[in-house]
């Protein structure tokens, strides 16, 4: 299924589509106002501990990177492993 897709069917469980723009948590994430390589208006990095949990940039493992419209529809996602 493609991401289309399921945002279609997301919408009509709800009934109507999200116009929503996402927040980044200023603790656990940095949002980036700027075109991204997917063709978005934004991105957002979450940073995530050894355990998954939530955590500072500078105590990170891993980071997921979302790239967001500025309809604050998502279009990618990229996961990245920091540091040892």
């Amino acid at each position: 299924m493609t991401d289309d897709m399921l945002q279609r069917r997301l919408d009509a469980f709800v009934g109507k589509p999200s116009t929503k723009k996402q927040e980044a948590d200023p603790r656990f994430s940095e949002k980036h106002v700027h075109k991204t390589p997917s063709g978005g208006d934004y991105s957002i990095a979450y940073y995530y501990d050894a355990d998954r949990n939530p955590c500072e940039k500078a105590r990170a493992k891993f980071v997921n990177i979302v790239e967001y419209t500025n309809e604050g529809n998502r279009i990618n996602e990229t996961y990245g492993q920091l540091g040892e």
